[in-house]
């Protein structure tokens, strides 16, 4: 937070830049803005607009916010040093997620995959992008949305190296070549078969279409699995217990689709996040374990969350970088 006191002249001045690349960030930064001055005038709120970075960035993009209406405001014990005001929760929890993803927004990065990734790696896919390419022993690889991995056929084995996100491989073929996908300080080894390797965070999930994969990690006993089961490691070398993968939605986005059967929205929105820039915030506790289940469309994102309105009390809030659920 550029008001939380630990804020640097360098924060401030990566705020500023960030502001002025678009008029959308621009945009973004005075949707913000307006928030805090219906919310209510709290010490944080009054240094974030006066902020003169700030304000020079965003000010010719903002048109006048509405008055507020009246807040209702309950007696107090004790006098306050600065004047308090009540907010309804959802209200709250929207105004505070807006301006925590905000800034996760500004300096956390957009992007899943990052440029670093993308930069050194042989074969990469942007954000909402997959793509098949075709590997020099006939290989398959299929990309999902911002992943990125580079390739060393020169030795023994057949080395893939997984920096980001998904990727099924239809594996050629080549007894006297294993082919080998390491990630996150593990690694899968098959000779001809369809398996998907997938990072989520420090951790990496393994899961098997076809033939029979041996997962490694650390220190830990190598694990074999088959057609419609899966695996998961974490990046200090602990391999999970082997679990069955639901293979009709595993890889459903190669069709086009997201399949969900129970998942938690806090689940569903980190997975949409893979497919669009920016953050998903779900802003009330209540809301997060609520579980989704449906068919939707990659290209129609918009229609996940219109669904979300439509089936819950949840309401829907999307701007350029930022969509918060509250």
């Amino acid at each position: 937070m550029l008001q939380s006191g630990d804020a640097t002249a360098r924060d401030h001045a990566a705020f500023a830049d960030w502001c002025a690349q678009s008029p959308d960030h621009a945009r973004a930064a005075a949707e913000a803005r307006s928030l805090f001055a219906a919310v209510g005038q709290t010490e944080a709120a009054q240094q974030w607009q006066e902020n003169p970075d700030i304000r020079h960035e965003i000010g010719s993009f903002q048109s006048p916010a509405p008055k507020a209406a009246p807040i209702r405001r309950q007696p107090t014990l004790q006098p306050a040093r600065h004047r308090a005001v009540w907010l309804r929760p959802r209200r709250l929890a929207m105004a505070g997620a807006m301006v925590c993803a905000l800034m996760l927004a500004v300096f956390g990065g957009v992007e899943a995959t990052g440029p670093i990734a993308r930069w050194t790696s042989d074969y990469s896919t942007a954000i909402g992008q997959q793509r098949v390419v075709t590997l020099a022993d006939g290989s398959v690889a299929h990309m999902n949305t911002a992943s990125a991995f580079s390739v060393d056929f020169s030795g023994p084995r057949r080395e893939i190296r997984l920096a980001a996100g998904e990727v099924i491989f239809d594996v050629a073929k080549d007894a006297d070549h294993p082919f080998v996908v390491s990630a996150n300080g593990g690694a899968a080894r098959a000779v001809g078969t369809v398996y998907g390797v997938r990072l989520d965070g420090d951790a990496a999930n393994v899961t098997v279409r076809e033939g029979i994969v041996e997962v490694t990690s650390g220190d830990s006993e190598p694990v074999r699995i088959t057609v419609g089961q899966q695996v998961r490691y974490d990046g200090n070398g602990g391999l999970k217990k082997i679990t069955d993968a639901d293979l009709a939605a595993y890889g459903s986005w190669q069709r086009g689709k997201l399949i969900f059967n129970q998942r938690t929205l806090s689940d569903v929105m980190t997975e949409l996040e893979r497919y669009q820039p920016g953050r998903i915030v779900v802003a009330r506790d209540a809301l997060r374990g609520l579980k989704v289940t449906g068919v939707f469309e990659t290209a129609d994102l918009d229609a996940i969350f219109a669904s979300i309105e439509q089936t819950t009390s949840a309401r829907v809030t999307r701007l350029p970088l930022l969509t918060v659920i509250y």
